[in-house]
């Protein structure tokens, strides 16, 4: 396994490359960092070259002090692993990163997994998808306050629980562990990471390579919603629903995740 602290404006990224064949860069959820792939890593790295990074504010990767763009930090990363294509794969908003750079350089990428990707509000929402970002917010209502009455690890039980009803306990306890190693994140006012203008919620239609859209039966209501407005309107979008999965599939189905990443890369 190749180690590496890629230098980018104003920091640096901490990445790790292992195995041969393809490129596959991961990107992991919020709140988490690049170990929450390591299930992942140990069977796809037998078939791929797999690159994973700490987003800035997280794992070992520094703190930002200024403004930067999220889709150059990952363009970083893959120059830094002599990668000049690869397929993405991105859970939560580690998906929401990944579309934004399929986006901005899609000679980049061969192809992207979008799991339960968080992309905050809706554009002219539905009443159905109104409700479902109603409920969102009644969850940060109640689990934010935690942080402060009760501490972190509080904070994370409760998050976890709601994100991650499908996991087992070492997987749920694998979570919470993440978040609380990642407070830093979860205490930020603001990130300084910048997105696409416009997001890249505006623009799926642009989206001009292939996108396996994943989605658990048991995330969040509006985490399905987006799912599928992501696989009507990017042209070559497949929606896949995972039976018994939640937010992160590469714990709570492994077995469906893993297979879904394999036919990708065929």
């Amino acid at each position: 396994m190749a180690e590496r602290f890629v230098d980018v404006p104003g920091g640096y990224l901490y990445s790790r490359t292992t195995g041969e064949g393809p490129d596959v860069l991961l990107l992991h959820a919020g709140a988490a960092d690049l170990r929450m792939w390591d299930p992942t890593v140990e069977w796809l790295r037998q078939v791929a070259r797999v690159t994973a990074f700490d987003f800035r504010d997280m794992g070992l990767s520094s703190r930002a002090r200024h403004r930067y763009r999220e889709v150059d930090d990952i363009a970083a990363v893959l120059d830094a692993a002599g990668a000049d294509r690869a397929v993405l794969v991105g859970v939560s908003d580690g998906a929401r990163r990944a579309l934004a750079f399929a986006c901005a350089f899609p000679d980049r990428v061969r192809r992207v997994i979008a799991a339960g990707a968080v992309l905050g509000d809706f554009p002219d929402p539905t009443p159905e998808e109104a409700a479902a970002r109603a409920e969102m917010r009644a969850h940060v209502a109640r689990t934010l306050p935690l942080l402060e009455a009760e501490g972190i690890a509080a904070y994370a039980a409760a998050d976890i629980a709601a994100w991650g009803p499908a996991l087992g306990p070492a997987q749920r306890r694998k979570m919470e562990a993440l978040q609380i190693a990642n407070r830093h994140w979860i205490e930020l006012p603001e990130s300084l990471g910048a997105e696409l203008d416009p997001p890249v919620r505006d623009r799926f239609a642009e989206l001009t390579v292939p996108v396996d859209v994943v989605v658990g039966e048991h995330d969040f209501a509006g985490t399905r919603l987006w799912a599928r407005r992501l696989a009507a309107q990017a042209p070559e979008a497949t929606l896949v629903e995972l039976p018994g999965a939640d937010h992160f599939p590469m714990l709570s189905a492994p077995d469906a995740f893993e297979r879904v990443v394999r036919a990708a890369l065929r």
